[in-house]
């Protein structure tokens, strides 16, 4: 860009506005900033864009995607409002008044919450899992919450166990008295939640006893259970390089004694018939989340697995939101909630991110996955055979001491864990032995 001195401002520079073509060179080096994590730079230049024209929606996304990347979240979630202008519609609530005329409900936005208040599902069931932790802020509060929402999520939510109200996106209806409304993923940003407590409360979903006594009866003894899920949803914007091949997880079918019990439905499914590694799968069959409601028979599974392999998709925030040990399988540009960390994350204390290095390219992120699982693996095998002294198998009559009912059923949980998988067969005799020893 050239400035160009004008005779009538008595030589005051004045710099020339950017034709359309070098905003576009300029959001160009803004991407390849981003793209090499130089979040400063790149914030820079989104912002000159946005002096010169407001309404570059582009930059205006990338702004906030930046923003998340460098944590700056009270920038970022007001940047982050973008989103309603990149929607076909945009949403509102009306009531409708006496004479039959209608009028916008307010949207919260902050401060004191309305008694009763409309939160509006948003975007994917990923997101909708991912946010619905926080309506239990609300409720805290003594809000009167009405949620409307996917309805093939109705039976997972109400396994939250919060006194809230459940409306389907999918039809027309009706709340009455509400005092303002709210998108579901506003509710950080609208009550200012420290983001040292984003993973408050977690698992904040549940998986019913039954279905996991059901699921577990069904996957193989003996081995190594790993979760896996390859492929989002293909019509979410989100979705460009996120899915991955299933040929990519070969080496995971490569670990001693692994079985990989597949959590995938729907698109990318039919890959599992001519994958090299065919016979280390474990299907579900039909049954498996095969009914009105979504990711019932998921949680159950996850109970019973050792670990879940995911790709940004939904199934990997129903493992967040259970707290089940997940690695995640991140494209090198993922989405926003992901930020700029190496490793872990703002949202789920048990998922571990692996980032691509290289576009496109899975392979190394695989393989670092599956060195830390043989490390881990190393590690549990040491301690569970050092956990067996000699003492304890030669002496059953160790002294006993009270535990709590939950530190009894911790206690069952790990006896039965090292009675199906503990590699020397003194150690699963003991277990056993220990095991039966606490039941009533």
């Amino acid at each position: 860009m050239n400035a160009l001195v004008h005779p009538q401002t008595s030589g005051t520079p004045m710099l020339r506005a950017p034709s359309e073509q070098e905003l576009s060179h300029l959001f160009a080096l803004a991407e390849h900033e981003i793209l090499h994590g130089r979040l400063s730079e790149a914030l820079l230049l989104l912002r000159f864009i946005r002096a010169i024209d407001p309404s570059h929606t582009d930059a205006a996304a990338r702004t906030a995607l930046v923003l998340f990347r460098r944590e700056q979240w009270p920038e970022a979630w007001d940047a982050f409002d973008i989103r309603f202008k990149l929607m076909s519609a945009q949403p509102t609530v009306t009531v409708k008044n006496a004479d039959g005329t209608r009028r916008d409900v307010p949207r919260w936005t902050g401060g004191p919450v309305p008694k009763k208040l409309l939160v509006m599902d948003e975007q994917g069931l990923g997101d909708t899992i991912h946010f619905a932790r926080y309506l239990r802020f609300l409720v805290e509060r003594d809000v009167e919450v009405t949620f409307v929402t996917h309805r093939i999520l109705f039976d997972l939510l109400k396994t939250m166990e919060l006194p809230i109200t459940l409306k389907p996106s999918d039809e027309p209806g009706s709340v009455g008295g509400v005092g303002g409304w709210t998108p579901l993923l506003h509710i950080p940003r609208a009550l200012n939640i420290d983001p040292a407590r984003y993973a408050d409360k977690i698992p904040y979903i549940k998986a019913d006893p039954q279905r996991v006594e059901k699921w577990r009866a069904r996957l193989p003894k003996d081995k190594k259970l790993i979760g896996i899920a390859w492929a989002g949803n293909p019509d979410s914007p989100a979705e460009k390089g996120r899915s991955a091949p299933l040929e990519a997880f070969a080496p995971l079918a490569e670990l001693p004694n692994v079985a990989l019990v597949v959590l995938q439905k729907g698109k990318g499914f039919q890959e599992v018939e001519t994958v090299s590694f065919r016979d280390k799968l474990v299907l579900l069959g039909d049954e498996f989340d095969g009914g009105g409601q979504a990711f019932l028979d998921s949680a159950a599974v996850m109970m019973s697995l050792d670990h879940i392999v995911s790709v940004d998709t939904s199934i990997l925030h129903v493992a967040g939101a259970l707290g089940r040990p997940t690695a995640l399988l991140l494209r090198r540009e993922p989405d926003w909630r992901w930020l700029a960390r190496e490793n872990d994350n703002v949202w789920y204390p048990s998922v571990t991110l692996y980032r691509q290095k290289n576009s496109g390219e899975w392979s190394e992120p695989m393989g670092r996955l599956c060195e830390a699982l043989q490390k881990n693996d190393e590690a549990v095998t040491e301690a569970v055979t050092q956990s067996v002294t000699h003492e304890t198998l030669t002496d059953p009559q160790r002294p006993l001491m009270p535990v709590s009912i939950g530190e009894l059923a911790d206690r069952r949980g790990i006896l039965d864990l090292k009675a199906e998988r503990a590699p020397q067969k003194a150690v699963k005799a003991e277990a056993k032995r220990q095991r039966a020893a606490l039941d009533p």
